[in-house]
């Protein structure tokens, strides 16, 4: 992360990872980070974590050398743009960093855009969640 910001090059923690930051009690296998590059840029990504030691694993997965998966994201289904999504990131502490990270009603909204098999128990984990919070409010 702290690469990626030496390069200018701007991201957000979306996705489950950024889910449990936030509570949801799922678990996770990667961190998925938006990057702020058109995909076509996406070794630019991946070569500067190669440099961090990293390893690629496929053309926008890299693994850590702690063994953490990375996966690079550079478009996210049913949400805005990046500049327009990151206004809403909140900032947090994530592995020594304080990153931005999508807020919990933007991440259910693009796994309800996409709908794969796991995104109805990632939504409805998201959704008591969300329910949860609001009661303590």
């Amino acid at each position: 992360m702290g690469a990626l910001r030496a390069e200018k090059i701007r991201f957000q923690l979306i996705g489950m990872s950024a889910a449990v930051l936030q509570g949801v009690p799922v678990v996770t296998h990667d961190v998925d980070l938006w990057i702020d590059l058109p995909a076509r840029q996406y070794m630019r990504a991946v070569n500067i974590a190669v440099r961090e030691s990293a390893t690629m694993v496929r053309n926008t997965v890299i693994e850590l050398s702690d063994g953490m998966l990375v996966n690079f994201i550079y478009a996210v289904t049913g949400l805005g743009s990046f500049a327009t999504e990151l206004k809403k990131a909140q900032k947090m502490k994530f592995h020594g960093c304080e990153i931005p990270v999508m807020p919990l009603e933007s991440i259910r909204r693009s796994k309800a855009a996409l709908m794969r098999d796991k995104d109805p128990a990632h939504i409805h984990a998201i959704d008591q969640t969300l329910r949860l919070r609001n009661k303590t409010k």
